[in-house]
């Protein structure tokens, strides 16, 4: 069979379905298309989408693309391959397996017993997924029957005493068996139906001739997270996939984490309307889908994957309890969480901003080729961090971050007004009007935080060596930073590292501190205000860079605003 079979047993269902390059595609929703066959992992241009959505009316399309795509959260196909055998099985499932083939006889069934007979089967399974308004007889009989006498579509089934106990629909696509419905009655489980039926129906389709596997689901939209737990412990495997939710460009303003929650507010007076259940999963998936692989919520079943491509990099320093090394994309989220849980929105502004605003920070931090971030590790939490970078980050952080920053004051619009924020913001771009910026090869310490439960442990000083130690390494003449007068436990810090203060006329508040790393040639002149603020984490304030040049307009500066 091919998939021109499938696309005819969706007709018969009443379904719209339309053939573009790449896939083919049905009404899964309304205004809503899906790819199909399933098992399809595609990569259609922005074209074709704008085509389908256009000219055949979808408002949001659905599809699975390979994990190198550049959009789509993180997700997996359920699939067996063989061999396939009980040996291959834990002992619960085998001894399942056989406790339920002594009970029930495993056979091919005809659609229309299955029709009718069938309903109960999967009103029963829809009721134990919460999802039993999805569904209705004349619907599930319509589906059944349109699969009669369709080449490659076949119906399973386990029997006791002649009365249907549980089934599945196989339909045969090429070298793969796709299984879009299993169903069971809750009476039978005890007894090991489903077990019985897995393993001897996959049995036998694999022993097909041209057979190379087969394919039973993509991760549910709206399922309980435990749903695809029998068929892992059944033995299936789940492939890396990106399933991508893309919506009609007109519909896109009302898809933001705004309407997102409203959705949810809906879901939870409301949880079974199956309506409001598939649109809060089409928002959750295309939000998800939206972020950098590395900081989505991967599912529980795609930890040791996830942990596979997080190899930790190589280890700068180990200290007593815990190792120093550079952070990577998978860091972003714990960064993010240990800067939230150092400062409240009254002492940092980037907390002020929101969530998003501050991902997209340090995600700039640890991809940029001009900075770098350190973390300290305690197996595989992140107890401290700092960030730096090789010359003044203010500007180009706010450049890099311009689209999250726009947000962040769209959601919170009473920060536009936060005195602190318009006070180093105009003063940077002031020093950045009158002087291009520091001097070549003076770095930055933008954030330093450090886990409460760890103060005290030698975290912020290991990682203050080896943020020097990495400054040295890139070639860097200087290092700057700023502290909280009234933070003595940073100062002393600092001081122990060799930072000696540098004077400031930008903030009474803050002390301006320097090392210098080997060029004695650098002056030490007046370094430029931060913009965010630059809050810097765990009481060490964004400092800001020295220039390379003294300013001789300065004095004279100084003197007209006294």
């Amino acid at each position: 069979m091919n998939a021109d079979v499938f696309a005819e047993w969706l007709r018969r269902q009443g379904y719209r379905v339309v053939r573009t390059a790449s896939s083919y595609w049905y009404n899964a929703a309304p205004g809503v298309f899906q790819a199909f066959p399933y098992h399809w992992v595609i990569t259609p241009s922005d074209a074709e989408l704008r085509s389908l959505m256009w000219l055949h009316g979808a408002l949001a399309v659905r599809y699975s693309a390979p994990m190198t795509f550049s959009r789509g959260v993180v997700s997996y196909h359920v699939v067996l391959r063989p061999p396939y055998s009980l040996d291959m099985l834990k002992s619960q499932a085998r001894n399942g397996v056989k406790t339920g083939m002594g009970h029930f006889k495993i056979e091919q069934i005809p659609f229309e017993r299955l029709a009718t007979e069938g309903w109960l089967l999967q009103q029963d399974t829809l009721d134990r997924q919460d999802r039993l308004r999805s569904m209705t007889r004349e619907a599930w009989e319509r589906l059944c029957r349109a699969a009669c006498g369709l080449e490659g579509f076949e119906a399973w089934a386990a029997t006791s005493d002649g009365e249907l106990a549980a089934a599945i629909i196989a339909a045969r696509l090429g070298p793969v068996f796709s299984v879009p419905f299993a169903l069971s009655h809750r009476r039978f489980l005890g007894e090991h139906v489903n077990n019985a039926l897995f393993y001897c129906a996959s049995q036998e389709l694999l022993q097909r001739e041209g057979i190379e596997g087969l394919f039973f689901t993509v991760q549910s939209l709206d399922a309980p997270a435990n749903v695809d737990e029998f068929k892992f412990r059944m033995g299936l495997q789940p492939t890396l996939v990106r399933q991508c939710v893309d919506f009609h460009p007109l519909s896109r303003p009302f898809t933001g984490p705004l309407v997102h929650g409203w959705t949810r507010r809906l879901l939870q007076r409301d949880p079974s309307n199956p309506l409001i259940t598939k649109a809060e999963g089409m928002l959750r998936f295309h939000l998800e889908g939206r972020k950098p692989m590395e900081e989505q919520a991967w599912p529980e079943r795609l930890q040791a994957e996830r942990a596979r491509l997080a190899a930790p990099p190589a280890v700068l320093s180990k200290e007593k309890g815990f190792q120093v090394c550079p952070a990577t994309p998978f860091d972003v989220p714990a960064l993010v969480d240990l800067h939230d849980a150092c400062f409240s929105k009254e002492g940092n502004i980037s907390v002020l901003l929101g969530r998003p605003f501050l991902q997209a920070v340090y995600r700039w931090f640890v991809r940029s080729p001009e900075t770098f971030v350190l973390v300290a590790r305690q197996g595989d939490r992140v107890i401290g961090l700092t960030a730096v970078c090789d010359r003044s980050y203010n500007l180009p952080m706010v450049k890099a971050c311009r689209r999250e920053l726009m947000s962040g004051f769209l959601r919170h619009p009473w920060a536009a007004l936060d005195r602190r924020l318009i006070r180093r913001l105009g003063w940077s771009l002031f020093l950045r009007r009158r002087d291009p910026g520091p001097g070549k090869g003076v770095a930055q310490i933008a954030y330093t935080a450090v886990d409460a439960a760890f103060q005290g442990q030698g975290v912020g000083r290991a990682l203050k060596e080896a943020s020097i130690r990495m400054c040295r390494e890139r070639g860097l003449v200087a290092v700057t930073t700023g502290v909280v007068r009234t933070n003595l436990r940073a100062r002393r810090l600092n001081e122990l590292a060799g930072f000696v203060e540098v004077p400031s006329g930008y903030s009474r508040k803050l002390v301006h501190l320097r090392l210098d790393l080997g060029d004695p040639q650098v002056p030490s002149p007046e370094p430029p205000a931060p913009v965010e603020a630059l809050a810097p984490i765990g009481g060490e304030p964004a400092s800001r860079a020295a220039r390379n040049e003294p300013d001789p307009a300065a004095p004279a500066a100084r003197r007209r605003r006294a």
